[in-house]
């Protein structure tokens, strides 16, 4: 999958886990395999991506480190300038959970938008927006973890399988097979005939 986020925002964070660390969420990172700037990269922004990474969160006005699965990026106070990044990253998802959640995260008075698209397919499975009022804000997204998988694809290979099936079934039942076996009786018979013929008028002379 290929996460994509485009913000005005000061920062912004897409936390695949609980805030507890546990991913009892129902989705996780279980690799990363890139990740990087499309637009808008300045010296001295920063881009993290992975699993169990350290981040800090506010809690009874103290400020805590948290650590979960997560994508973010930082670019500076009041910076407002328009930035792409990206990762392509492998998930573990739990098919048993009816739905899934996210954490999004920002900052600032920008606005942020979060993707999942499927590398596959080029198809987006998830999309939201945060517009920032500038304070932190933490919104967690319900979503589906059918999306993630490839059912139509599954669909499409059974679909040829019997298409297939069909086809030589066709092919079969034109084929004139009655006729075939026919000629080959009357061939052998007559080369029955035949070998009796030359038989008999070897033994007359």
């Amino acid at each position: 999958m290929r996460i994509i986020i485009q913000s005005t925002s000061d920062w912004g964070r897409l936390l695949f886990d609980d805030l507890n660390g546990t991913n009892a969420n129902g989705i996780r990172i279980r690799s990363v395999l890139t990740s990087g700037w499309f637009t808008g990269k300045y010296i001295d922004y920063a881009l993290d991506v992975g699993r169990k990474l350290p981040w800090q969160d506010q809690a009874y006005n103290q400020t805590i480190v948290r650590h979960g699965d997560l994508m973010s990026f930082y670019k500076g106070l009041l910076d407002f300038r328009y930035s792409e990044v990206y990762a392509d990253v492998v998930f573990d998802i739990d098919l048993s959970m009816p739905q899934i959640y996210v954490w999004l995260m920002s900052g600032g008075n920008g606005t942020t938008t979060f993707e999942i698209n499927n590398l596959a397919n080029g198809g987006t499975i998830w999309r939201d927006i945060i517009v920032g009022n500038g304070v932190s804000q933490q919104v967690r997204r319900v979503m589906s973890p059918q999306p993630f998988f490839h059912p139509a694809r599954s669909e499409s290979v059974v679909v040829a399988a019997w298409l297939s099936v069909a086809l030589v079934v066709v092919i079969f039942l034109n084929f004139p097979i009655l006729e075939f076996l026919v000629y080959k009786i009357k061939k052998r018979r007559h080369r029955g005939r035949s070998n009796r013929t030359g038989s008999e008028d070897a033994i007359e002379r």
